[in-house]
């Protein structure tokens, strides 16, 4: 038994010595994703895209580095940092954070459990099969099966019992039947608890609902908009792409027009209305093959 324990010991050295590198791209006003589940010791990166921006810490653990950093063309187009406490970081972009450019980081402590595998695929029946496995446990007690709309805001849909104490594979699943309808992205991560109440966090993965909304557009908000103003939009995408905005008026001219740069899954963006006259326009929104056509009214 002594030896099957220095072995767990051993492996989760390994396991914990690498740190992993998770990435935040930076564009159309939003951190991509904009919630990431990390380790103590792992690092993080923001990638620039397009604008100008900053990530720019707000609460942080205590004991954490403050950071403060523009992403631009003309500047730093990457910035890496290494969380190095446990606990919830949130940071803001300062020049956006009032257009919901905001993120957060949800770090937690090793576990001495290894997972070889999490991944969700299609199920029969409308359904989603969350699976998982672990390559060694240690005084694991349970794991909670979260989930999320929109990839930042997760609740627990259910909970599985561990093994407890393993140096064998253990291959665990949880078929979700109840897929919200009305989105076409859904989000699933581990919770994984210890039977000291110790809790890790796996990476967030998302998965596609093919009986989801076929929509390109998710919302709209606020309709009617003031001048100046910004249309605030989520909008969904199949893969990294840019999606085509634009806005004309009630005798059909193009009034403006800008790309949203997405990645695959939900997207949140703005288009920045400016100051046109007040009225009824039509905003249409084209993406590959996919355009739809919406009303707006100015005030």
């Amino acid at each position: 038994m002594k030896k099957i324990y220095l072995l767990l010991a051993a492996l989760l050295f390994l396991k914990t010595s690498f740190a992993s590198t998770h990435i935040i791209q930076v564009s159309n006003n939003q951190f991509s994703p904009a919630t990431v589940n990390a380790i103590v010791g792992d690092v993080i990166e923001w990638d620039w895209i397009e604008g100008f921006h900053t990530t720019t810490s707000l609460t942080i653990p205590s004991g954490a580095a403050t950071w403060d950093q523009q992403l631009n063309d003309g500047g730093v187009t990457t910035f890496t940092y290494t969380v190095t406490k446990a606990g919830t970081y949130n940071y803001q972009c300062n020049f956006h954070a009032s257009l919901g450019m905001v993120g957060t980081i949800n770090v937690t402590g090793a576990l001495p459990v290894i997972l070889s595998s999490f991944g969700v695929s299609p199920g029969k029946a409308n359904a989603a099969v969350v699976a998982w496995a672990t390559a060694t446990e240690q005084n694991t007690d349970h794991f909670d099966i979260m989930r999320s709309i929109d990839g930042n805001n997760f609740q627990k849909i259910a909970t599985l019992p561990a093994k407890g104490n393993s140096s064998a594979l253990t291959n665990y699943a949880y078929t979700d039947n109840s897929l919200p309808a009305a989105y076409r992205y859904i989000y699933y991560s581990l919770s994984i608890i210890d039977k000291d109440g110790r809790q890790t966090l796996s990476d967030i993965k998302v998965f596609r609902n093919a009986n989801g909304t076929a929509k390109l557009i998710v919302s709209l908000s606020p309709n009617p908009i003031s001048r100046p103003g910004h249309l605030m939009l989520q909008f969904n995408s199949e893969k990294n792409n840019t999606m085509h905005a634009q806005l004309f008026d009630a005798s059909g001219k193009l009034v403006k027009q800008d790309d949203l740069t997405a990645v695959a899954g939900l997207n949140n963006g703005h288009f920045h209305i400016g100051d046109v006259a007040p009225g009824t326009y039509t905003i249409i929104f084209t993406m590959d093959a996919q355009k739809e056509m919406y009303k707006i009214v100015v005030q």
